[in-house]
């Protein structure tokens, strides 16, 4: 089906093969991090002792794997950038997957002890560690396939098999804890969806993405022997503008991710009238939204050109909606807390549809890969650790609806930077070794469009 959506879409022969093949990778990462939230209550009792804390505990692990994010993404970057996108690309999926299948044979706490945590806590680490090299290897890849006209629309495919995997990944969380007993859930049950995926999509994506081609930008620099030495330096020093407001301009899309599709059975679980199948309801009805929205918001960005207004309705928006949708939830009316988080995604699959586009296009083609490491960085230190954070000010403030304090913050303080960040959506071509932050060529964009008129 995706295929031929794509191929309907007037797109080359070949394109819709290796646009599933450049975001296969995220399948196996996205359903290891739905499954691991899925059965985060029951993780935290097999392997994290099941003591008072043990959920705290069970999400800083999911949280500190997420904080090596931007140390993978430097690495792989520097790959990236300095030997061509699919370079990177064949390593991260390996990493992924032996991370995703080692998960699922922890031994449990019983059985070893404080061991148990640890080791799990370290495949989080390596599980976030090649993350963060694959988002901006796909972003980048996806945008510079997109040519002039199609760079958000092809790199939002990115973002659905992102959120199609976290859906995949509770659903079999839901069929798992519906058909089995519990003992089997708590001994087996959690395991088989980590065994199965690292087992299944490890030779899939190998096959798939051997055969992925070079991007045309990238080939293009280096022809021109335009690659330079330390590309994370370039974007930190040389284009450090650009760099301050990605991390903050991007700080809600985390934040609001990971607490609303990711969080959120949790807090249904823990803090609501709802039963607890309600929570998983919640986030796939959100999510099928998105996946629907995305594709939307994409083409109509790529047709007029603008990324910048889809940024600053998804932030602003984010930060009204926000907490209507947890007082929705806190009534106990199932109806009125799906209205709630229909509504929030509608707004906010604004910026699904349009991110890779909006970071791709404000940094130059020998360092694009590495113009991705501000958001794994928001990523990492923001969202990932959005679970424990809602947990701990829910404890703090004795209120359920306080997680979408934290949501409103960050949509806040986005929306101001977005404000002042630069679009690159009129760029005919991408630029190959300057920042739009850092050159005239918007203004001489400008120029030509006005005599044009």
């Amino acid at each position: 089906m995706l295929l031929v959506f794509i191929g309907g879409m007037g797109t080359k022969p070949g394109v819709p093969r290796i646009i599933t093949a450049a975001s296969i990778g995220h399948v196996l990462e996205w359903f290891d991090y739905g499954v691991y939230a899925y059965f985060a209550t029951t993780i935290s009792n097999v392997i994290f002792s099941g003591s008072a804390s043990a959920l705290l505990l069970t999400f800083l692990a999911y949280g500190i794997g997420l904080a090596f994010r931007p140390l993978g993404s430097i690495y792989f970057a520097h790959l990236g950038d300095k030997r061509g996108r699919k370079h990177s690309l064949l390593i991260t999926f390996w990493i992924m997957g032996l991370a995703t299948l080692l998960t699922g044979v922890v031994p449990p706490y019983v059985e070893i002890g404080v061991a148990a945590p640890i080791l799990m806590t370290l495949l989080r680490v390596f599980q976030g560690f090649s993350a963060g090299g694959e988002w901006g290897g796909v972003g980048s890849y996806l945008v510079e396939l997109g040519g002039s006209n199609r760079r958000a629309f092809y790199s939002s495919f990115q973002q659905i098999f992102i959120l199609a995997s976290v859906l995949i990944g509770d659903l079999v969380g839901l069929y798992i804890t519906s058909f089995f007993p519990k003992t089997f859930v708590e001994n087996i049950g959690w395991r088989l969806p980590f065994i199965v995926g690292g087992i299944v999509l490890i030779p899939l994506i190998f096959y798939l993405r051997r055969s992925l081609p070079e991007t045309e930008p990238f080939e293009i620099v280096e022809k021109k022997k335009e690659i330079v030495r330390l590309p994370i330096a370039k974007v930190f020093i040389k284009e450090k503008k650009a760099m301050v407001l990605q991390l903050v301009g991007m700080l809600f899309t985390p934040v609001t991710f990971y607490t609303v599709l990711v969080y959120l059975p949790t807090y249904v679980i823990k803090e609501s009238k709802l039963p607890s199948i309600d929570g998983f309801l919640l986030v796939a009805i959100g999510s099928v939204v998105t996946i629907i929205l995305i594709p939307v918001w994409a083409y109509i960005s790529d047709k007029r050109r603008d990324r910048k207004t889809h940024f600053l309705i998804a932030s602003i928006g984010g930060a009204a909606l926000s907490y209507p949708l947890f007082y929705l939830i806190s009534t106990g009316v199932f109806l009125y807390a799906v209205i709630g988080i229909i509504v929030l995604q509608i707004v906010l699959s604004n910026y699904n549809g349009t991110i890779n586009a909006f970071i791709a296009e404000s940094f130059p083609t020998n360092d694009r890969y590495s113009g991705f490491v501000p958001y794994n960085i928001s990523t990492a230190y923001s969202g990932g650790f959005a679970g424990a954070i809602a947990i701990a000010l829910i404890s703090a403030t004795k209120n359920p609806l306080s997680p979408s304090f934290y949501m409103i913050a960050a949509c806040v303080v986005s929306a101001i930077a977005i404000f002042f960040m630069k679009d690159g959506a009129k760029l005919e071509t991408l630029p190959e070794t300057e920042s739009i932050y850092y050159s005239d060529i918007l203004e001489r964009k400008s120029v030509e469009e006005k005599r044009q008129n």
